[in-house]
């Protein structure tokens, strides 16, 4: 998988239908851009409209003229990959990609993104080589030979078989004080949607780090049901899995363990192997002594 769509593959924001103000609260992105074309404070917006071939996205921003807009679909515990496409923002700052749909079923996560690295001199410079001058509620952090760097993104999840149009998720962002502590805590939050279940998490960890979330069920083993992000710029996460059709009781999951892969700035804080880790939700790795993990658990009884 190219290191665009790994990185890119579950950075949808979703809201949480359980509460009336929250930093994860799910909306559409303004329609019109407030800051004049160019600025460093970008806005971007748009609609998705899937149909059996294809998923569309109409999209305005106020992104100069020819920057460079990608657009990539993936599919929840799915390998597939190839299913993008590129767009040169127009003059006024409209673009429209058009991504193949996979032939699968699945719930699907689609992500659109502007690198400045990845532009001509004239915009690069705009925005800085490495995003360093971008501003706003779009703007993520990537990591590039061991150097935090930026880029805007947006998205949306949805399932292609049950919705067939859906806005672009505009964030809403609350980092707590102890944002980047070592002692590391999760609240999550869990919602049963037909045929699935969504958590939304928050946390004090550092953006970029990788979660997980899987369904353990009592004396066997089940392959399938299991969900993996990045954590947002406060802290914040999402994720969701396929609710089990044949047990009656099972826990969820979520799970964040270090290792020699995560960020530096992350490394830095909590250790390679998670050994500055520290708080309630720390249990130990099984991989080698002295390790460390964070797992938080719900217990799960199904709705009839």
């Amino acid at each position: 998988m190219a290191q665009h769509e790994a990185e890119a593959r579950a950075y949808t924001v979703t809201g949480n239908p359980n509460q009336n103000t929250s930093s994860l609260d799910e909306r559409a992105a303004n329609r019109t851009p407030v800051h004049q074309q160019g600025s460093s404070y970008v806005e971007i917006s748009g609609d998705v409209n899937i149909d059996r071939k294809t998923v569309k996205v109409t999209g305005r921003s106020n992104l100069p003229a020819g920057a460079r807009i990608k657009g990539n679909l993936a599919v929840k515990n799915s390998l597939l990959t190839g299913y993008t496409d590129e767009a040169t923002v127009q003059k006024d700052g409209s673009f429209v990609l058009r991504v193949q749909r996979p032939g699968i079923q699945g719930s699907m996560d689609l992500t659109v993104l502007f690198r400045p690295a990845d532009q001509d001199d004239p915009i690069r410079n705009l925005y800085g080589s490495g995003g360093e001058k971008l501003e706003g509620p779009y703007v993520y952090q990537y990591e590039e030979k061991e150097q935090l760097r930026q880029e805007v993104r947006i998205g949306a999840e949805f399932d292609p078989e049950q919705e067939q149009s859906t806005p672009l998720v505009k964030p809403v962002w609350n980092k707590p004080k102890d944002y980047g502590s070592p002692k590391v805590w999760i609240k999550p939050d869990m919602k049963q949607e037909g045929n699935y279940y969504h958590v939304y998490a928050r946390s004090n960890l550092l953006e970029g780090s990788d979660v997980k979330l899987t369904i353990d069920f009592p004396g066997r083993w089940q392959f399938g049901y299991d969900d993996q992000t990045k954590v947002m710029p406060d802290g914040s996460f999402s994720m969701r899995v396929k609710k089990p059709s044949l047990a009656n009781r099972y826990t969820m999951a979520i799970s964040f363990e270090p290792n020699e892969d995560i960020w530096a700035n992350s490394k830095r804080v909590y250790g390679a192997s998670g050994e500055h880790l520290s708080g309630t939700l720390v249990k130990s790795a099984d991989d080698k002594e002295g390790s460390k993990r964070i797992e938080a658990r719900i217990p799960i009884q199904p709705k009839s």
